[in-house]
């Protein structure tokens, strides 16, 4: 037996149990205020606290996340980078980088397996298998699995790049929220020294366990918690039994001794077991299992002999939840929750890290817009206007893969189940920062959008569409790669006086004629004025988001104060 295994509780808190941390009243008037303050101050530095500062950064706004742990790889993790995740990453400029590092592990398009057993078991099913074809037809980025000694080097460097400050060791032990700002207090948990800082804006990143959320007072809402499952996480040299199977992101494994999944890492030379059901235990209270049982529960899973080498490094356990929020900001507006503070995802169909991620998206832009001068403070508002029933339909996706895949109840009540491309890009936002004076049927009792036949509407995607750069020797791009920074114009009319009028707004709007003669942005098969059905003299506002704001019509004049209006409309009366 190894002596450095250990096991960690991060299951979701049912009942008065004892807390790891919680909030409580802290006189900190002796704590002299730091010199150095920032923005935005983050609670929590995982994948998702660490892409908000890196998104935050993109937009020109420093920031810091306080982290507890002594690093971010602190339990090896896994993750499923979902297609509209990569397109945010594309946009960072980081997308190259990840799919290179993925490359070197995993088979792009080989989807997961569920077999009898790893080794040599028979295949019961493929899930989640891409056909690149037709993705390529909706998004010029591929679903991408990396294990996180991978991801979070790459993210890190991210941030360093952008200006996002990461503090580790260092937790935040208080905050105060005032009318025109937060005070936060942190200490650091190698010398037990606190320091204290303000800031416009604290977002908690900081897991299903978030006292940012109780201390908020913000209940969760849905279906609730499904048991306690384990993660296993060894060390065994798998590489000569696995064959083709070496390349799968993710192998289900059931029989009649074990039901849960491997995640390997490294060819096959590590990863983790994470396990559902061991013989008749369906449920797993923390420190239940030990060295031994972990063992058991591996060699019944992986079919190889018990005399192999193995090394079990700790069990973590875990809940199945699905669980949102009714509000995703304090009461007063300058405290938010992201991620899993937010919202808890059942992990089938990857989407929870996947969420979290756009929520960091969906926050980072109006932030800085607001901390700009260039949006009022009501434009903060809609974050929870959006995103909070953007995720409880997520979550309700993730819930019915859940039911239909995993749980023996199939009386359970669920969701349809959508296709995966429907759920990663087909999200349409029916309230929020918008302007929605052209949408037709906007109440229809569907918020999903078949990316396959987009419905280009304010609160949708912008479409992907093949475009050819003529300022970059004919470069194939796509229409997503036109949203970075700014506002977007689209227009696929010559000489189209939407084009002089984003030219005139207060805030900048980077505008693009996609005609097939366009001496810059060519649309060479007219596929813009298509898929989106545009008329002669449209024009389309995207977000800097990627989402459409605003469909305008034609009009005999007045375009630059229409533009005006209606950028006043999305952002408030600053602009």
């Amino acid at each position: 037996m190894s002596p450095k295994f250990t096991q960690t509780d991060e299951t979701v808190l049912r009942g008065p149990q004892r807390t790891d941390f919680d909030f409580s009243d802290f006189d900190h008037s002796a704590i002299p205020l730091e010199g150095e303050q920032w923005p935005v101050v983050i609670i929590g530095s995982s994948m998702v606290g660490m892409t908000l500062g890196i998104l935050l950064g993109y937009w020109g706004i420093e920031s810091v996340a306080f982290d507890r742990h002594p690093s971010t790889a602190t339990h090896p993790r896994a993750a499923l980078f979902l297609l509209r995740t990569m397109e945010i990453f594309r946009q960072l400029g980081l997308e190259e980088d990840m799919v290179r590092a993925s490359k070197s592990n995993f088979d792009l398009d080989a989807g997961m397996l569920l077999v009898e057993r790893l080794i040599g078991g028979k295949v019961i099913a493929r899930m989640q298998e891409a056909d690149p074809e037709q993705t390529a037809k909706i998004t010029p980025c591929k679903r991408i699995w990396l294990t996180q000694n991978m991801f979070e080097p790459l993210l890190r460097s991210g941030a360093h790049r952008f200006g996002a400050k990461q503090v580790f060791s260092t937790r935040v032990v208080h905050y105060d929220e005032h009318d025109d700002g937060v005070i936060v207090v942190v200490q650091d948990l190698a010398t037990g020294k606190y320091s204290k800082y303000k800031t416009q804006y604290l977002v908690a990143c900081d897991g299903n366990r978030s006292p940012t959320r109780r201390k908020e007072a913000i209940e969760w809402t849905g279906p609730g918690t499904f048991g306690n499952n384990i993660s296993i996480n060894f060390r065994a040299d798998l590489a000569d039994y696995l064959g083709s199977r070496a390349v799968h992101g993710v192998t289900y494994v059931i029989n009649k001794d074990i039901s849960g999944g491997f995640r390997l890492e490294d060819g096959g030379k590590s990863g983790f077991l994470i396990v559902t059901r061991l013989r008749d235990r369906h449920d797993f209270e923390p420190n239940s299992v030990t060295e031994q049982d972990a063992r058991d529960a591996f060699f019944a899973a992986s079919g190889i002999e018990e005399d192999a080498t193995l090394d079990i490094d700790y069990v973590s356990y875990w809940s199945v939840a699905a669980l949102n929020c009714s509000q995703y900001s304090s009461q007063r507006g300058r405290v938010f929750l992201a991620g899993d503070a937010a919202h808890i995802m059942p992990p089938t169909g990857g989407m929870g890290g996947n969420t979290g991620i756009q929520d960091a998206y969906n926050l980072a832009w109006k932030l800085a817009y607001v901390l700009k001068g260039l949006a009022d403070v009501s434009l903060l508002k809609t974050y929870t206007i959006e995103r909070q029933p953007a995720a409880e339909s997520i979550m309700q996706q993730a819930f019915s893969r859940l039911v239909n895949r995993v749980l023996e109840d199939k009386s359970i009540v669920h969701d349809e189940e959508l296709p995966d491309d429907v759920c990663e890009l087909g999200y349409c936002y029916r309230n929020g920062a918008f302007d929605y004076s052209n949408v037709v049927d906007k109440g229809t009792s569907t918020p999903w959008n078949n990316p396959h036949k987009p419905n280009a509407v304010a609160g949708a995607r912008l479409p992907h569409i093949k475009l050819v750069d003529h300022t970059r020797n004919d470069k194939v791009i796509s229409s997503l790669d036109l949203v970075r920074v700014n506002f977007v114009l689209l227009t696929a009319d010559p000489f189209s006086p939407w084009l002089p009028a984003a030219a005139a707004q207060a805030v900048t709007v980077d505008a693009f004629e996609l005609s097939q003669s366009s001496d810059a942005i060519a649309d060479p098969g007219g596929q813009f004025k298509k898929l989106c059905s545009m008329d002669h003299g449209e024009a389309i506002l995207v977000r800097p988001d990627g989402l459409i704001a605003w469909r305008g019509k034609a009009s005999s004049a007045g375009h630059s104060e229409t533009l005006a209006a209606v950028l006043s409309k999305v952002l408030g009366a600053r602009t």
